[in-house]
């Protein structure tokens, strides 16, 4: 081998040295930098020349380049955030995003809301995902930029009402049973039940159960007569169309029927419609199990000797409501909590995943753009298929080992440094061979 050619190789160690350097020090630059994937400078032998030797020829190599740049995408662990639109991927994928340049795709989470709703990066690009379809709750497969720009929740009618009561016993029996023109004094106990109209407008029912007989209990579902139809007039209540019947309970308190059977009447109210709402709303009215009858969850109304107190209420009617917070859970959905209590799904975060994401290219912003090597992305919803879970207010931090990036540069230093004394030694000869002449 020559010694220029013992020049030329050590030049292409120092050009591979150098460019090891400057990958190592890209490293430990972004080593805070989220979402960072580490990256090494892979080498490969460059063949010169074959020599003929005694045993045949020899090869022998003209030095080194470097082949690739690779990025190595294990995971990276999370810091926690108080900001909820702070994502991590806790798996495989990348967020998908779209932009002035076109589709792009990034581990780096940090993403917010622009002012027109738009789940932007710090760049602005917008992060991309699923609508929910409202009939199934479920992602409707249409892939497209997530906006959340829902400032209301529709109210919902009450079409239930669950009741469970305990009727004292040995309350007076009030043989004339109920008057609707003087509820008070012609009942035992009542419960005041806030229900809710198509509109979401909120209306006052109330129960009154009267004590007619041994073990027999006979109950009213009224309106105030100013929530009802027509001119507000004595009564005060009105009861509502099959609003009113029998209790019967045995001698161990259980209830055994309603109006003689083991079903109950489905009660419909006549609502005032001066703000819009339907006149007629027919809702399913229960007092729990009864003995014998249909089975219903929740505890049953009873007749024991103690106060007549309510063992459970509740209604499936809401009003509407503001969006007053989202939360964002492990299958990447985006659910409104709406201050009338509801929480519903607005979208789902989409994420991507290829066959070789070491063919990926760096564009800068922590982003990358699929390549031939890369090929083509499979898109799907966070969390299924092999696709990784949804960190919610966490960020991933790089994955740059900042110990092993300064042994690997004192590694890159001495290779340097030896190179440079080839080149000097080699200097050094052909200096001599110069001055063989003299």
């Amino acid at each position: 081998m020559s010694l220029s050619n013992a020049l030329s190789s050590s030049v292409s160690g120092l050009a591979a040295a150098s460019t090891q350097i400057s990958v190592i020090g890209d490293n430990i630059a972004n080593a805070n930098t989220p979402g960072f994937k580490e990256k090494r400078a892979m080498f490969t032998a460059i063949l010169g020349q074959n020599i003929t030797a005694g045993s045949g020829f020899a090869q022998i190599g003209a030095g080194v380049r470097v082949n690739d740049v690779g990025m190595i995408f294990s995971q990276g662990v999370f810091d926690q955030t108080q900001r909820g639109t702070d994502l991590g991927i806790e798996g495989k994928g990348f967020f998908v995003l779209e932009g002035n340049l076109g589709r792009s795709y990034t581990r780096a989470g940090a993403f917010g809301f622009d002012a027109d709703g738009w789940l932007v990066d710090p760049n602005l690009n917008r992060v991309q995902g699923y609508g929910i379809d409202p009939t199934t709750g479920n992602s409707n497969g249409v892939l497209d930029d997530i906006r959340i720009n829902v400032p209301l929740s529709p109210p919902q009618a009450t079409t239930q009402i669950q009741l469970a009561k305990n009727l004292k016993s040995s309350s007076q029996v009030i043989p004339g049973g109920f008057d609707v023109n003087d509820p008070q004094a012609t009942s035992n106990a009542q419960e005041v039940v806030t229900i809710f109209d198509t509109l979401g407008t909120a209306r006052q029912a109330t129960i009154f159960f009267t004590h007619t007989a041994a073990n027999q209990w006979e109950f009213n579902v009224t309106l105030a007569n100013d929530d009802a139809a027509g001119t507000p007039a004595t009564p005060d209540f009105i009861v509502q169309a099959g609003g009113n019947g029998t209790l019967d309970f045995d001698t161990n308190g259980n209830l055994t029927a309603v109006n003689g059977g083991t079903t109950y009447p489905s009660v419909t109210f006549a609502f005032d419609t001066t703000n819009g709402a339907a006149a007629a709303q027919p809702i399913d009215f229960s007092l729990g199990q009864i003995v014998g009858g249909p089975v219903i969850a929740g505890p049953p109304s009873t007749q024991f000797d103690t106060a007549s107190v309510t063992n459970f209420v509740s209604q499936d009617g809401f009003a509407p409501g503001t969006l007053s917070a989202l939360q964002i859970d492990e299958q990447g959905r985006l659910n409104g909590v709406f201050s009338n209590g509801v929480t519903t799904s607005l979208a789902q975060l989409a994420l991507a995943n290829f066959g070789n994401v070491e063919g990926l290219t760096d564009i800068g912003g922590s982003r990358l753009i699929e390549s031939l090597d890369s090929g083509p992305p499979i898109i799907a919803a966070a969390g299924s298929g092999n696709l990784g879970n949804i960190r919610a207010s966490s960020l991933e931090k790089s994955n740059v080992d900042l110990a092993q990036q300064f042994v690997n540069l004192i590694i890159g230093q001495r290779a340097f440094q030896a190179n440079t004394r080839t080149v000097s030694v080699a200097n050094e000869l052909l200096s001599n061979l110069v001055n063989l002449g003299q």
